[in-house]
């Protein structure tokens, strides 16, 4: 990697509005990435381990999150799948494992972005740049005048951005029981029910299904999922559902 200072770096936004959370077991590697990243603007948490990455979350939140795979306590995949499942972060697996399997296991897990190392630190700059910009509108939409509606009548999710999303008898069978709760989780047992599932490992495999084929295609239209796993509970809804 290059580490030295940016020359015509791409100028992020301001630090307090895009913070970058770091997870990199290597200090050498960890330190010149961060100081990179800090000097070009970003604030940035760095941290060695997963089980650091979680304490990091429970004190602030984060725009984006930079993994790297081969941590010491836990397989990288996890801390991906868990950002896609629990938080609206963006995530850049950064490593050294470079098979097509691996690139494909941690777009399945969640990852907006793969890059294996060595990468140049101006690459991984501007990447980040570009991924902040979106989070931004993103923002922007949702505390807009636009809301999340779910419309009955032509069973369409429509974003705040105004995109449409169709959806199927039991996505939308799904998104209503979300609804209902008004931003609270759902107990897993509740939206069995009422998708007229029974409880048990078909039934709850069949509704893992579902919510990962119903974020896929929110993520596709509008770059994230509101759809949270609730651990030990169920699901919810992340912002107010008005339904119509």
């Amino acid at each position: 990697m290059d580490y030295s200072p940016p020359q015509n770096a791409p100028q992020a936004a301001e630090p307090s509005a895009h913070r970058i959370l770091l997870v990199e077991d290597n200090k050498a590697l960890r330190d010149s990435v961060a100081e990179y990243l800090t000097i070009v603007g970003y604030d940035v948490t760095a941290v060695e381990s997963g089980l650091a990455f979680y304490h990091a979350l429970a004190e602030q939140t984060f725009d984006v999150a930079v993994i790297d795979l081969g941590l010491p306590d836990i397989n990288g995949l996890q801390l991906v799948e868990y950002i896609r499942n629990n938080t609206k972060m963006r995530c850049i697996i950064l490593t050294a494992r470079d098979l097509v399997d691996d690139r494909i296991a941690g777009y399945d897990c969640g990852a907006d972005l793969y890059m294996v190392k060595p990468v140049d630190c101006r690459e991984l700059a501007s990447a980040l740049t570009r991924m902040v910009q979106r989070v931004a509108v993103q923002r922007d939409d949702t505390n807009g005048t636009g809301q999340w509606r779910l419309n009955r009548h032509n069973a369409t999710l429509v974003t705040p951005s105004y995109a449409i999303i169709p959806l199927t008898a039991r996505e939308m069978d799904f998104l209503l029981c979300l609804g209902a709760a008004s931003e609270e989780a759902v107990p897993r047992t509740d939206i069995l029910a009422a998708l007229g599932y029974s409880n048990d490992e078909f039934s709850n495999r069949a509704l893992e299904s579902l919510i990962r084929r119903l974020r896929r295609k929110i993520e596709e239209v509008f770059g994230s999922s509101p759809i949270l796993t609730r651990h030990g509970v169920g699901y919810s809804f992340s912002v107010r559902l008005t339904l119509g």
